[in-house]
This record gives C-alpha cells, sequence and structure tokens, in this order.
C-alpha cells in the first residue's frame, strides 16, 4: 500500500482525525468512568437513605400507634418486644443483612444497654463527629469494614425528652427494663447524643465490575476506530485524493515549461485546498459579523432571563411564606383554647409576614369586640358599608390597607380582619387570594373552637347521665333469671311486689301473666340473635318499656345472655314525640362534631390551593376542571358550616341581652339580600320587652336562621316577612314571631320540619339543619318554639324565651 505523503491533504486528514479519535475517546473514557461512578454513589446512598427511611417507618409506627396501644391495652407494664422501638427496628432489619452484597444496618451506642451492640471504634469516632458539630444531622462517606469497602451513611441517635422514660433515670424506668438489662442504658440527658443509626453498603465487588466494564469499553472503542480509520481512509482517497491527483496530473502534462514545472513542485509542497482561501476569507468575515450579531443578542437575553429568575424567585419565595404562615394559623389554632386565644395566637402570625403596621379583627355583630396587633385599646376604623362587604363577601384591599371578611363561605361571616401596612409599602395582585384564605381559615379555626367546646360538654353530659342513671337494668340468662341488677331494679322489684322480694327480679313480676311467656320474651332475643323492645302493661294502669339486648360471648356463635333495660312510660308516653326528636338531635349533633375536625380544616386547605392553582392557570380545560373543585369544595362546607351550628354548645350565658336590638341588627344584614329578590323584611318591637339570659350569637343563629328560610320561601317580588316582638306578662316570656308570605308549612310536613336533614327546599340548596338548630337552642335555654300557618297564608313561627330574673335585669 502506497502511503501518503506527509504534506498532502490526505495525511493531514489522517493525522486530524487520528488525533481527534484520541481526545475523543479519552474524553469518553474520562466521562463515562465519572458516570459509572457517579451511577454507584447514588445508587449507594439511595439504598441507604431507603433503609434509614425503612428504619423511621418502624419506629415512627411503634412509637405513635404500637406503644400507645400497648399502654391502653397493658397501661401498667412495658412489653420490650412491642413498645421499645430500638428493639423492633433491630428485629425487623436483621433479616436483610444475609448476602454479602446486602446491606449492614446496626443501631449502636456507647454504653449500650445490650452489650451486643455496643459502638466499635468506627462508630465510636462517628459519635464523637456528631458530639462535636450538633448542627450535623448525617455523615456519609467509605470505610473500611472487615476489609471490604463500604459506602457508609449514619446519623446521630438523640434522647429525647420522650426517650428519657427508658432511658433517662434508672428511678424512673419500666421495671421490666431495670430487671432485664441491670444498670446498663440508662443516665442519659435530654437531647444529648448516645449513638447512631449506621448503614453499610459493599461497593468493592462494584467497582471491580465498573473497571472490568471500562476496560471491554477501551478495547472495543479501540476496534471500532481502526475499522472506522481504515474505512474513512479508503473513502477519503477515492472521493478526495484521487480527483486532486487527477487534477494535478493533468497540470503538469499541460505546463511542461519551467515555470510549469517550478509551479508543479509548490503546489506539490502544500495540500490541495489552497486556492479556496481566498473564497473561505471572505466567507469567514460575513461569519464574523454574524457572530457579533448574535453575541450582542445573547447578552441582552441573558438580562432579560436574569430579571425575570428574580422576579420568579421572589414570587415562589412569597408563595413558601404563605405556606408556612397557613401552617403556623393551623399550629396556632390548634393550641388555642377560646377566641380570644386564636387571635392572639394567629394575629401577630399575619402581622409578621405582611410586615404591616397593624393588623385588627373586629366582631361586627352585637358583641361588638376586637382584637389588635400590637395590642391597643384603640377600636380600629372600619369602612361605613361594612355591612354590604359582609353580606357580599367582598374583601377591600387598597394600596396600604385591606378589609378581609372572616368568613368560611359567603354570608356567615364572623367579623372584618383589618391589615394596615406601613408607610411607603403596598398590597399585591397576589396577596388577595392569600387573605381571603386566611379570612376563611381564621374563621373555620373559630368555628372548630366552638364544636371543641361542644364535644367537651357533651361529653360531660354523658358521663353524669351514665353515673347517675336511675332506671332499672338486669343481666339476665337464657331462662329469665336475674344474673346482676342495679339499685333501681331492686327498688322496682319491691315496690311492685309490695315488699315482698327485693332482688332486682323484675321480669317474673312484670311477664308473669297467664297470656305472657314469663320471661319477657328474653328467650326469643337471644334465639334470633336481635334486640327486642316490647311495652308491659300492669293492671294498675302503670306500663313499662322493655328493651332486650343479646350478649354474645367472645368465643361463642350464640347468645346465652341479655341486658334488661326497664323504663317506666306512665308518665312520659305524652312526651315520646319530644323525646324522639331530642335524640335525634343528640346523634347528628355528635355526627356534626366528629365531620367538623376531621373534614373541614381538609376541605379550607383543598379550596385554598384550589385558588392558588387558578390564579396561574390560563383558561381552558384545566382552569374549568379547578371551577369545578372550587365549587363542590364550597358546597362541601356549606353543608359542614350547617353542621358545626347544629354542634355548638348550649347557650346559656350569664350575660343579659336585649332581644330586639339582636333582631334589629340581623334584619339590617339581610335587608340588602331581601332587596335584591325584591322581598322587604319589617321589625315591629313592642315596647318593655323583657331581656333574656342566653348568648347573643347564639339568638343572632337562631333569628337568622328563620331569616334565610323565609326569604327562600317568599316570591321573586313582592315577598314580605315580618317580625314581632312582645312581653307575655302572664308567662314572664319575651315573644318572637316571624312570618313569610310563602306558601306555608304542607300538613303532612308539620310534623318532621324539627328533625334533622329534613327539607323541602331543593338539592344543594338547603342540608335541613335550620330549623333542627333552632330547636335545639330553644329547648336548652328552657323555651319552646311553634310552627303553623297564618290564615291569610305563609308560615308563622312562634318563639318563646324565658325572661331573665329581676336581679339580672
Amino acid at each position: 500500500m502506497q502511503l501518503p505523503r506527509p504534506y498532502s491533504l490526505q495525511s493531514k486528514f489522517l493525522i486530524g482525525l487520528i488525533m481527534t479519535s484520541v481526545v475523543i475517546g479519552g474524553l469518553m473514557f474520562v466521562g463515562f468512568s465519572y458516570h459509572l461512578r457517579q451511577v454507584l454513589e447514588n445508587e449507594v446512598h439511595d439504598k441507604a437513605t431507603m433503609v434509614l427511611s425503612q428504619v423511621d417507618s418502624v419506629q415512627d409506627y411503634v412509637r405513635n400507634t404500637l406503644r400507645t396501644r400497648m399502654y391502653e391495652v397493658l397501661p401498667d407494664s412495658f412489653v420490650i418486644e412491642a413498645m421499645s422501638s430500638s428493639y423492633i427496628t433491630r428485629r425487623i432489619m436483621a433479616g436483610m443483612d444475609g448476602s454479602p452484597t446486602s446491606h449492614l444496618y446496626r443501631r449502636v451506642a456507647i454504653n449500650a444497654r445490650n452489650p451486643k451492640f455496643e459502638a466499635n471504634p468506627l462508630e465510636v469516632r462517628l459519635v464523637e463527629t456528631f458530639r462535636k458539630d450538633p448542627d450535623l444531622k448525617l455523615w456519609e462517606g467509605y470505610e473500611l469494614i472487615g476489609g471490604v469497602k463500604h459506602f457508609v451513611m449514619a446519623r446521630p441517635v438523640v434522647y429525647w425528652k420522650s426517650c428519657l422514660h427508658c432511658h433517662g433515670d434508672k428511678a424512673d424506668a419500666p421495671v421490666e427494663l431495670v430487671r432485664l438489662y441491670g444498670d446498663r442504658g440508662f443516665g442519659h440527658k435530654p437531647n444529648s447524643i448516645g449513638g447512631v443509626d449506621f448503614v453499610g453498603l459493599p461497593v468493592t465487588a462494584s467497582v471491580a465490575r465498573i473497571q472490568d466494564t471500562i476496560m471491554t469499553y477501551l478495547m472495543v472503542f479501540g476496534l471500532a476506530a481502526l475499522l472506522y480509520f481504515a474505512a474513512t481512509n479508503y473513502i477519503f482517497k477515492r472521493i478526495v485524493a484521487n480527483n486532486f491527483r487527477l487534477l494535478t496530473t493533468s497540470f503538469r502534462r499541460n505546463f511542461s515549461d519551467d515555470k510549469g514545472i517550478q509551479l508543479v513542485r509548490e503546489v506539490e509542497q502544500g495540500d490541495e485546498v489552497g486556492e479556496m482561501v481566498a473564497g473561505i476569507e471572505k466567507l469567514s468575515d460575513y461569519l464574523y459579523e454574524t457572530r457579533q450579531q448574535l453575541q450582542d443578542y445573547t447578552t441582552n437575553l441573558e438580562a432579560k432571563v436574569e430579571e425575570r429568575t428574580r422576579e420568579l424567585a421572589a414570587q415562589a419565595d412569597a408563595r413558601t411564606s404563605d405556606v408556612e404562615l397557613f401552617v403556623q394559623l393551623l399550629a396556632g389554632a390548634s393550641r388555642s383554647a377560646s377566641r380570644q386565644e386564636l387571635w392572639k395566637a394567629t394575629l401577630p402570625l399575619i402581622y409578621s409576614r405582611f410586615d404591616l403596621e397593624k393588623v385588627a379583627f373586629v366582631c361586627t355583630f352585637s358583641t361588638n369586640r376586637h382584637y389588635t396587633w400590637p395590642e391597643t385599646d384603640e377600636r380600629p376604623v372600619i369602612p361605613d358599608d361594612w355591612v354590604d362587604l359582609l353580606t357580599h363577601s367582598v374583601a377591600r384591599i387598597e394600596a396600604s390597607r385591606a378589609f378581609i371578611p372572616v368568613e368560611s363561605f359567603s354570608g356567615t361571616a364572623e367579623g372584618l380582619l383589618c391589615l394596615y401596612h406601613k408607610p411607603g409599602h403596598s398590597f399585591e395582585a397576589q396577596d388577595r387570594i392569600v387573605l381571603r384564605a386566611i379570612g376563611r381559615q381564621l374563621c373555620l379555626g373559630a368555628e372548630n373552637l366552638m364544636a371543641l367546646d361542644s364535644i367537651v360538654r357533651q361529653n360531660t353530659n354523658l358521663q353524669a347521665i351514665f353515673e347517675g342513671i336511675t332506671e332499672p337494668l338486669l343481666l339476665a340468662n337464657s331462662s329469665g333469671s336475674p344474673i346482676m341488677v342495679n339499685e333501681a331494679a331492686r327498688r322496682l322489684s319491691t315496690d311492685l311486689s309490695d315488699g315482698a322480694s327485693s332482688d332486682g327480679n323484675v321480669i317474673g313480676l312484670l311477664c308473669g301473666g297467664p297470656s305472657d311467656t314469663g320471661d319477657c320474651d328474653i328467650s326469643k332475643s337471644l334465639s334470633l340473635d336481635k334486640v327486642i323492645s316490647r311495652e308491659v302493661s300492669l293492671p294498675g294502669g302503670r306500663s313499662f318499656a322493655l328493651s332486650i339486648y343479646p350478649v354474645r360471648e367472645a368465643d361463642t356463635e350464640e347468645s346465652e345472655r341479655a341486658v334488661v333495660y326497664v323504663h317506666e312510660t306512665t308518665r312520659q308516653k305524652r312526651m315520646l314525640a319530644q323525646m324522639t326528636q331530642s335524640e335525634k338531635m343528640a346523634t347528628v349533633g355528635k355526627l356534626a362534631s366528629g365531620l367538623a375536625h376531621e373534614i373541614n380544616n381538609p376541605l379550607g386547605v383543598i379550596l385554598c390551593y384550589a385558588q392558588l392553582l387558578k390564579k396561574g392557570t390560563p383558561e381552558g380545560q384545566a382552569a374549568e376542571d379547578l371551577d369545578v373543585i372550587i365549587k363542590h369544595t364550597r358546597q362541601a362546607q356549606s353543608v359542614l358550616k350547617n353542621l358545626l351550628n347544629f354542634a355548638r354548645p348550649k347557650v346559656t350565658s350569664s350575660l343579659v341581652v336585649h332581644l330586639p336590638s339582636v333582631v334589629d341588627t340581623v334584619a339590617g344584614v339581610f335587608r340588602v339580600q331581601a332587596e335584591k329578590q325584591g322581598a322587604t323584611i319589617t321589625v315591629d318591637a313592642a315596647s318593655g320587652v323583657p331581656g333574656i339570659s342566653v348568648d347573643a350569637q347564639a339568638v343572632e343563629q337562631i333569628v337568622v336562621n328563620l331569616v334565610i328560610n323565609a326569604l327562600d320561601a317568599v316570591p321573586e317580588n313582592g315577598g314580605e316577612v315580618k317580625m314581632r316582638l312582645w312581653h307575655d306578662e302572664a308567662a314572664d316570656e319575651a315573644v318572637l314571631e316571624v312570618c313569610d308570605n310563602g306558601p306555608g308549612i304542607a300538613e303532612e310536613n308539620c310534623q318532621y320540619i324539627f328533625d334533622p336533614f329534613f327539607t323541602t327546599k331543593d338539592v344543594n340548596k338547603g342540608s335541613g339543619l335550620g330549623l333542627a338548630i333552632v330547636y335545639g337552642f330553644m329547648s336548652d335555654l328552657g323555651g319552646s318554639i311553634l310552627a303553623d300557618n297564618r290564615k291569610e297564608g305563609g308560615a308563622r313561627f312562634t318563639l318563646r324565651f324565658p325572661a331573665a330574673g329581676e336581679e339580672r335585669q
């Protein structure tokens, strides 16, 4: 094979190709080696992180679920196999250390309780590292363990205050631990570092595989480069060099004189493209000018990108602050036991987030209270049209101040949140959505406080009822013979037998007639395995209601005993309807409290984030989907709001409320809504209406529910809602009458209108809790409510409130 001349175009091309291939191969070798090492490091790092995450999951389950449940079942015992997070974690992770390529997990300590888990020198060094640098939360690196190179990830084991029950003072520790481990593992201080969670992953085998892979790559690359050089040289010779050689041969044949030969020699001293230099120089000038233009454009583009990046970073920081604010608001609301504590906990957070001069909450109903931060006795100035802001759910945000309705949904405002900026500062457009969400979140927090207070009160009442039960209660066997009876059952047996029997066996006394089975259907209840209720009437005119509850033993399929509850109904049959109503309301009240605690807060967060997403989403299918989410979230909040009102605390109060003033306030709030639908609201209050001992907000809620129902019932144009107040001196009661000119109450619905969830409105227009709430409030304060139809048409609700005593007046 003839070699090309060293200064020919073919030689230069081959030399350049070889040098380029060497450089590219070297760069690819370095990059490939670095990439494989990064893949290895990422893999072992992820595996170690996953192991620690699994350890965290096991420990969280033991601490928050298993240990709590064990203390409930065995309050005076400590079962290490079910209550020690370290013990359970080691046992679970021990099954994953079997193969040579598996991870190594150790949870060790200095002066460990179990000598098997005493820290070795490497682990002691890691403990000392964490002690010297308490801010260091994770250490990772490579160490030789048993002659094998391992990737090691370790984190400190900190003895928190909750850990000192088992690791602090020996005298306070469970006796089971002292008996098992003696004096080891005690005496730790709060927040001290005593050990490490240690995860090791062997990497020696993986490094060897990487080296083998790299060598294989080099061999394949070298072989491919040789084949490529041979093919390129052949193609270049056929396409380029041979053509240039034909031109040179033709030139030598045509120019045979001395000047021509000299010219041929000069050409042969260089490559074949010298004549293309002039054209390339012109092309180079053009490319240079184009490059300058591109550089200028790139410089301007970079400046614009940097500016936009700063704007986006500022917006991201603001949204992060908003999220932190909502988390802190939720935490403050959960720590608060009253509304006053709620506002004292949340107003400073809002003040700090927006860097305000002053922030205040003003209760706009009859209480007229206000809370300000920084604290001051001066009442904040609110707009003259604050009623419109509340009734229309409008947030007014000006340059330096903002007024936000505090409401969970439209028409249920608790008051106004007033924010005042420092001079020279102003609110941004994005702040409108955030402030509206803050208003809703604060209202939800206030409502949750009322619901939780209601739960506490109801729990106290139920406890008192069970402790002081006076009804006869028996536990009987399948033949009807009593096994256990309470004092009320013994008193009843004495009464029914005229003193002949005091053993509490009332079953034979109640069901011993010739036409009865003698066991009050206990055997029937047990055979059917269901509750049976029946009534028994005695010859003397007394009547009793019996409820038989089969009791199934845990290890049997059939019931052999039954609980018999006896209730005398002689004097209570006339009150059956009222008792049924009260039981329904109590049941729904418990349901409302549970729903408020579990659902209301997540709905508020969903609504907030859906609105934030909608703000940044362009028009289209995504925006329409967000509208659907917001719509249905608000519908769910509306139902929960009614449930919250139903579960409000008892309406007793040590304050005296002037009923006409409260009615006038509510009427003023709803007149705007009434005018929009062509209706009127009038209040006719007689003089001398006495005060009533009740919480003002409870009276407002009663009147608001009745007015809302009336406005829903009246026609679009020409509707009338009339409220009259007077003093019934004979009964010493303040009387409120609410009338409308709607279609009235259908006769078949009269007995159900105070039942929870009963409504005649269209779907999504009413939850059926308004009148049930009113009925519950009136029952709590000792009053009454009567519903009927007027002769001239329309419904009429008459409410009677007991007047406050003379001392309170």
